[in-house]
């Protein structure tokens, strides 16, 4: 059964001491001789279109977090220190606190919420390594509170503190983002890794790229009925296919070199199935915005022979892929090869799409500003029928209405 008082006890003491010691005095006088705000701030550079529309308060606090990340993490600088004549005034109190700390290195975790115990104690999951953990936290329940929930990963520094795990600094939460994406987006800082469990190892060694994902916290997944959108990915070299034995479940189109198979009753909206075949450089990919697309992709292509692997070498949301490039300016595309076979509009239809966008930035605009809108109005200034301004905007609406909190 779980001591509620004692973790109570513990970490209102760990609160208190971490108060007086780390945030009053170590971080300032290691950063100090260590120049780590220069460091830091040098580094916030390279994400400076980010932290400029985050509030001024957070990158301070963030900037704390850092340090204190520095000091404690598993080889960090808090070793070094410990001889040092100003660490060694401090009271037997503060100097035990250190020397535990060092014994229990603090790190940066993803997880989730598994279950809410009692008194903003909680039962977590690390989504890299799984490893379930008790965390005492009164921010997240603070938090929790105030964006109504919904937060699907929280990016925390956690120390422990002999019976639970305890978050230091501002946290980071996101509605949108999967544990997957976790990999994705490591991936893109560090394009060697292969595995889950190498992502962790990216995270401590630069943590400020994904503390950066903050930017993304309300950013909602996409779903369609009961599938979420994600893309899914594979490419394989193959030395030769022989495109006629899938015709019974593709469309198969070509220009030359490159052939679109698209999945039959799977190719439209929202699962978009297909493959690419680049006959010169024997390049084989697999697409997919659905998980189910992906699989019934891998179940067409194996009866034939094949032995594709089942699972994607690439899942990611919508809002990841947003993210990656908002935040490391990097704009991945995941299907290449599928701008060859896009049908040109003609000039009639462009025309109406055309008035269509203007009505919708129009309406999305007053929107976002939460300013009042008159629909016959602005489907006038744009060119196209009320009626039809009526049902797109009514679409609209509830599609943003409907997108999970």
């Amino acid at each position: 059964m779980i001591d509620y008082q004692k973790i109570i006890t513990v970490c209102d003491n760990g609160s208190r001491i971490s108060k007086t010691f780390v945030d009053d005095f170590l971080i300032y006088f290691i950063a100090e001789h260590e120049g780590l705000d220069e460091r830091i701030v040098r580094q916030f550079g390279n994400f400076r279109n980010v932290i400029m529309k985050m509030p001024e308060s957070w990158t301070r606090m963030l900037m704390s977090q850092l340090v204190a990340h520095r000091i404690f993490r598993k080889d960090g600088l808090a070793r070094e220190y410990i001889h040092h004549a100003g660490i060694l005034k401090r009271n037997r109190e503060e100097l035990e606190f250190y020397q535990f700390q060092i014994e229990h290195p603090w790190r940066f975790t993803f997880c989730s919420i598994e279950n809410y115990l009692l008194h903003d104690i909680y039962e977590m999951k690390d989504a890299v390594s799984g490893e379930t953990l008790l965390v005492y936290s009164p921010g997240i329940s603070k938090t929790y509170k105030e964006t109504g929930g919904g937060a699907r990963l929280w990016l925390l520094l956690i120390g422990f503190n002999g019976v639970c795990y305890q978050t230091y600094g501002p946290l980071v939460y996101l509605k949108g983002i999967q544990p997957f994406d976790l990999f994705f987006f490591a991936k893109q800082i560090k394009p060697e890794i292969l595995f889950q469990n190498e992502v962790q190892d990216v995270i401590e060694s630069n943590p400020i790229p994904f503390a950066m994902l903050y930017s993304g916290a309300e950013l909602p997944i996409t779903v369609h009925n009961k599938d979420m959108v994600v893309c899914c990915k594979s490419e394989f070299h193959v030395k030769e296919i022989s495109l006629n034995k899938y015709e019974e479940d593709f469309i198969i189109e070509k220009k030359h070199p490159i052939y679109m198979l698209s999945l039959k009753r799977w190719h439209s909206h929202p699962h978009f199935a297909k493959c690419f075949f680049h006959a010169k450089k024997n390049l084989f990919i697999i697409t997919s915005m659905t998980t189910r697309g992906y699989d019934s992709l891998i179940s067409a292509l194996n009866k034939q022979g094949n032995e594709f692997p089942l699972n994607p070498e690439i899942v990611a949301t919508l809002v990841m892929l947003h993210l990656v490039k908002q935040i490391l300016n990097i704009d991945v595309d995941m299907a290449p090869y599928e701008k060859h076979f896009v049908k040109k509009t003609s000039p009639e239809n462009q025309k109406e799409l055309d008035k269509i966008n203007i009505f919708l930035k129009s309406l999305i605009d007053r929107f976002n500003n939460h300013e009042e809108y008159d629909i016959a109005e602005m489907a006038l200034k744009a060119g196209i029928e009320i009626s039809e301004a009526e049902r797109i905007a009514e679409h609209m609406i509830n599609k943003i209405s409907g997108m999970p909190q």
